[in-house]
């Protein structure tokens, strides 16, 4: 039963990291290929740390693997947001973006904080 847990979990790791890693060479601007790379990253990854800890059941390397892959769920995506924050922030261009979503006050204040800085 496990082997066939672990076989569906690496299949699907490995299709995440395929995915990721077309993406992050198809995609035009750092905004949409940080989104690639978060993919990669908790998709590919985390399911390869399961396939892990599902092998190495009832171990001392289980909670310890579970740890590693829930601490990578959470940041993976805290620094993909400000990667693409501080992108704006240098104002790096989305290639094709037609208007910018982002009102005036918001960069206003925006500019304000840095400032403050």
């Amino acid at each position: 039963m496990i082997e066939l847990i672990t076989n569906v979990l690496l299949y699907v790791s490995s299709i995440f990291m395929l995915i990721g890693a077309l993406g992050l060479f198809r995609f035009p601007c750092p905004y949409t290929r940080i989104h690639a790379a978060t993919m990669v990253t908790v998709g590919g990854v985390c399911f390869s740390m399961l396939i892990l800890a599902a092998s190495m059941f009832w171990t001392l390397f289980m909670p310890r693997i579970l740890i590693i892959t829930a601490f990578t769920l959470f940041t993976s995506p805290v620094l993909s947001h400000a990667i693409v924050n501080s992108a704006y922030k240098l104002d790096i261009k989305p290639e094709r973006l037609a208007t910018n979503e982002m009102s005036k006050a918001m960069l206003k204040r925006l500019k304000t904080e840095e400032e403050e800085l």
